[in-house]
């Protein structure tokens, strides 16, 4: 039986009590970096995402749209994990300070995973449609054992699911088939998923599905509560799922 735990509260404060080395994948979605300003204020750790979040202000969050840092949050991924073993949704601004930190610093292994959205907005002037979000994965001395031809596939072609955005209320959530294949992909039954940046709380049903063990920090209290819910939801029934 898998045991889901998470909390409401900032995920760099909640890693100070993980020990080294406990925690076998990392899966999550951080703030992109946007460069879309907004008045009065600072964020929470889903910058870039909503205006919802403006009046939060979070120690290793910049302003709105401006991300977060990977470095100073990388270290202590890297702390708690057993091995170097983590996927982290973003957008292509993002992607030269992953590869500085993960690659250049640490010699990680890479694979660009990518979501081709079909039905994304028509905003294309003077720019290219944004309709791809990207999924870097990095290992080093971790194993990655896609059993299928599919689940080996690094791209997939899907429309953003407009029935969980408004079920679950969150901009950005992300379909579910893709969390838990990258799951499946990385660990194994009973390992230690983590999801610093929780959201709606995908990352926690796609580990319940695949019988891991899994932790998730969410700071803001709505999106806190909306996970405990999609938790709690029927399916989920059979796992025991503890709310702190």
């Amino acid at each position: 039986m898998s045991e889901i735990k998470i909390y409401n509260q900032d995920c760099l404060e909640y890693m100070k009590t993980l020990a080294d080395k406990s925690v076998d994948l990392i899966v999550t979605d951080p703030p992109y970096d946007i460069h879309v300003g907004i008045q009065g204020g600072s964020c929470s750790q889903h910058m870039g995402r909503s205006d919802r979040f403006k009046n939060e202000n979070v120690e290793g969050i910049k302003t709105f749209g401006e991300g977060y840092d990977i470095k100073e949050f990388g270290k202590e991924f890297v702390r708690i994990m057993k091995n170097i073993n983590i996927y982290f949704w973003c957008n292509k601004l993002q992607i030269p300070d992953y590869f500085n930190f993960y690659v250049n610093e640490l010699g990680c292994n890479f694979e660009i995973l990518t979501w081709h959205k079909t039905n994304c907005m028509p905003t294309y002037a003077n720019k290219y449609l944004t309709d791809t979000e990207y999924c870097l994965y990095f290992k080093k001395n971790a194993l990655c054992h896609p059993s299928t031809y599919e689940d080996a596939k690094t791209f997939w072609v899907e429309p953003i699911n407009q029935v969980d955005k408004a079920k679950y209320e969150h901009p950005t959530i992300k379909p579910l088939s893709m969390i838990e294949k990258v799951i499946k992909n990385s660990s194994n039954e009973g390992d230690l998923v983590f999801d610093p940046f929780l959201g709606s709380g995908t990352t926690g049903v796609a580990s319940k599905h695949l019988k891991r063990n899994f932790i998730g920090t969410e700071i803001d209290p709505k999106y806190f509560e909306i996970a405990q819910h999609r938790l709690n939801e029927p399916e989920a029934e059979d796992e025991f799922f503890v709310m702190e």
